[in-house]
């Protein structure tokens, strides 16, 4: 009977200062606490102290305001989740960058944290990922932002060719507060945080056509067969206009369909050509000038929140320092491996005149506004932010 007082107390101590440090975390001081869950000041603080009866009700509420799950309360030091799942899908300068990760997550926790990567054919396609992310069956997910576009619709435009002047104008968008406004938060309501806020995990820097033979101008992919990743997508829609035939085929399958020549046409990172060796079945390459892909690096959101509040800057920065270790990686690696590529594949890389690419894109995008199948206030907020535009304002006004 004495363990069991002896337990209670213990227990009620713990819930109380994980209600006190949950407070403050959030910056709110006990009597506003006390106001808005509609219990007494001396009942807050009684229950912050340790001192008050476990009431599973007023805890619940307290909960709510304070955005935990009840759970929170009454995990213990030791039961705190200690391994982060990842899932990396590229050989070479990704899965280095991955494990560069690995290392300084735990670096930055002291070893309260380990990173074990798991391959992503082992959980099916991206959604499949993301939907087993959502539920709790993995801790953390790396992958293309777009591939969160069945949360968040305004993502559909990341999958559109030449939406984005560079790099950069991609990254401003990211890190605008439109997308927290209709992309981070209703991922959080649909149970997914991003925890890479600089949006600073670059994919690549520019897209290419991986083909059997020369492409230069858009009206050359007619008939022929191109890989897609999701049915009903932008892109898919995109190559369906040109008059392409879009075929749904898994990443990982992507090789051997190259191989076998399943498909014709390949749109893909310029970084995955070498390590994938891609180039052993296809020898022409078409540099179609348009941005890269960012990735998202995000946890589910009741992982999340049964974290140490301690962690979680700690979780961030290590994510931050990465993103610009991955990001510095594959862009070195890019520019050696087309080099790999000529070398040893006999690869032809073509440069070709963007400006009708990049018109088609202008004109099947108009169409996709049209018919509502991508967001005009999404597209209206990326021309705002493109810092091109912005150049060209400034030097009129100068002028004048």
């Amino acid at each position: 009977m004495a363990n069991q007082v002896k337990e209670d107390i213990a227990l009620q101590i713990m819930v109380g200062s994980k209600i006190r440090e949950l407070r403050q975390f959030k910056g709110m001081h006990a009597a506003e606490l006390a106001r808005i869950s509609q219990i007494s000041p001396s009942q807050l603080s009684k229950i912050e102290n340790g001192k008050a009866t476990i009431s599973i009700k007023v805890l619940n509420s307290l909960c709510k305001i304070l955005n935990r799950p009840l759970s929170y309360l009454f995990q213990s030091e030791k039961e705190t989740p200690r391994i982060l799942g990842t899932l990396n899908t590229v050989k070479g300068p990704e899965n280095k960058g991955v494990e560069w990760f690995a290392k300084e997550i735990i670096r930055t926790t002291k070893g309260g944290f380990k990173l074990v990567p798991m391959w992503a054919t082992k959980f099916g396609s991206s959604m499949d990922q993301i939907e087993i992310l959502r539920q709790g069956g993995i801790d953390l997910f790396i992958g293309d932002a777009f591939a969160f576009q069945r949360f968040s619709p305004v993502l559909k435009m990341l999958s559109v060719p030449y939406s984005f002047s560079s790099n950069d104008h991609l990254r401003f968008f990211l890190e605008s507060d439109y997308v927290y406004q209709n992309v981070m938060k209703p991922l959080r309501e649909s149970g997914i945080r991003i925890i890479n806020k600089k949006w600073n995990w670059l994919r690549g820097i520019e897209m290419c056509l991986v083909s059997h033979k020369p492409i230069i101008g858009p009206d050359q992919v007619k008939g022929l067969r191109v890989r897609i990743s999701s049915s009903g997508s932008a892109a898919g829609c995109f190559w369906e206009e040109l008059g392409a035939k879009p075929i749904v085929i898994p990443w990982h399958k992507v090789k051997p369909a190259l191989a076998k020549r399943e498909i014709d046409l390949l749109p893909t990172l310029k970084s995955f050509l070498y390590p994938l060796g891609f180039c052993k079945y296809t020898k022409y390459i078409t540099l179609l000038d348009d941005t890269g892909a960012n990735l998202a690096v995000a946890m589910s959101e009741l992982r999340y929140m049964n974290l140490p509040i301690s962690m979680y800057q700690n979780l961030e920065d290590a994510c931050g320092r990465a993103g610009d270790r991955f990001s510095s990686m594959v862009q070195e690696s890019e520019i050696e491996n087309e080099k790999r590529n000529m070398a040893e594949h006999k690869a032809t890389y073509l440069k070709v005149d963007v400006a009708p690419w990049k018109e088609v894109a202008h004109r099947i995008r108009a169409r996709l506004l049209k018919k509502g199948e991508l967001s005009s206030e999404a597209w209206e907020e990326i021309k705002r932010l493109n810092p091109s535009v912005k150049v060209k304002t400034q030097d009129k006004n100068n002028i004048h």
